[in-house]
C-alpha cells in the first residue's frame, strides 16, 4: 500500500470514489461525475488542488484531495485536506493513515504553517476528528452551514 500523485489514468478510479463519499457524507447533493473530471483536469493543469491516491495491488483504494492556499491577513501558506476518502472494502486498513501521513510530509515540503480540515459534514464526525487528533490535529472553532 502506498501514496503517489494522481495520474490521468487514475480519473475513472477517482470517479467512483467521489461517487462513493457523496453517497455517503453528502447525500443531499446530486452526484456530477463530469465536475470530478473537472476537478482532475484542474489538477493535471494547474495542481491545485492536488490529488493524492492510495494505491494496494495496482488498484486505486482511496484519495485525498488537498489545496494550497495563502493567508488574506497574513504572510505564509496553508494547506487544507479537502477530501479523504478510501473504498467501502479497504476501510479500517491503513489506507487513511498513509494518505494522511502523505499531506503532513506534503504539507511540510511546501512550508505550509497549518494544515486545515476535518470534517464538514454528519458523517462519522467524531470518528474523523479522533482520527486526526492521532497526528496532532486539533478541534478549532465550528464549521456551520445553512440550506438553501
Amino acid at each position: 500500500m502506498f501514496v503517489r500523485l494522481a495520474l490521468e489514468e487514475d480519473i475513472p478510479a477517482i470517479v467512483e470514489l467521489a461517487r462513493q463519499n457523496c453517497e455517503l457524507s453528502t447525500p443531499y447533493l446530486t452526484f456530477a461525475p463530469d465536475r470530478v473530471v473537472e476537478t482532475c483536469q484542474q489538477y493535471l493543469n494547474t495542481a491545485n488542488p492536488t490529488i493524492f491516491v492510495c494505491e494496494d495491488k495496482r488498484k486505486v483504494i482511496g484519495m485525498l484531495v488537498a489545496t494550497i492556499s495563502q493567508y488574506r491577513q497574513a504572510e505564509g501558506l496553508y494547506t487544507t485536506q479537502e477530501v479523504l476518502y478510501v473504498d467501502r472494502a479497504h476501510q479500517g486498513s491503513r489506507a487513511a493513515v498513509v494518505l494522511t501521513k502523505h499531506l503532513i510530509a506534503w504539507s511540510e515540503r511546501l512550508g505550509a504553517i497549518e494544515i486545515t480540515g476535518g470534517n464538514d459534514n454528519d458523517y462519522k464526525s467524531e470518528r474523523t476528528a479522533r482520527f486526526l487528533s492521532h497526528f496532532g490535529f486539533e478541534r478549532v472553532g465550528f464549521f456551520m452551514r445553512r440550506m438553501m
